[in-house]
C-alpha cells in the first residue's frame, strides 16, 4: 500500500524552500514541537513572531517509503 509523500516547507517572506521531508498522514502540516532540526525550528519561530506561517507544498504523494526516501533526497538537492 502506497501512503507516503514528499513535502516542502517554504518561507512566505522570502519565497524559499527551507525544508524537504517525507511523511504520511498529517506530518507535513505539523510544524510546532516536532523533532526536525534547530534550523527548521528557528525559521518557524521567526515566521510566527512576524505573523506568518509555513507554506506547505506536496512534491509527490502515493509513494512507498523507499520511493518517498529517494524523492526526498532529489528534492532536497534540487532546492539547496
Amino acid at each position: 500500500m502506497n501512503m507516503a509523500y514528499v513535502y516542502e516547507h517554504w518561507r512566505p517572506d522570502t519565497n524559499e524552500c527551507f525544508y524537504v521531508g517525507k511523511g504520511s498522514g498529517k506530518r507535513a502540516n505539523i510544524h510546532w514541537g516536532t523533532a526536525r532540526n534547530l534550523h527548521h525550528r528557528r525559521i518557524v519561530e521567526k515566521l510566527r513572531r512576524n505573523g506568518m506561517g509555513v507554506e506547505v507544498k506536496i512534491a509527490a504523494n502515493g509513494l512507498s517509503d523507499e520511493e518517498a526516501f529517494e524523492k526526498e533526497k532529489k528534492e532536497f538537492y534540487s532546492t539547496a
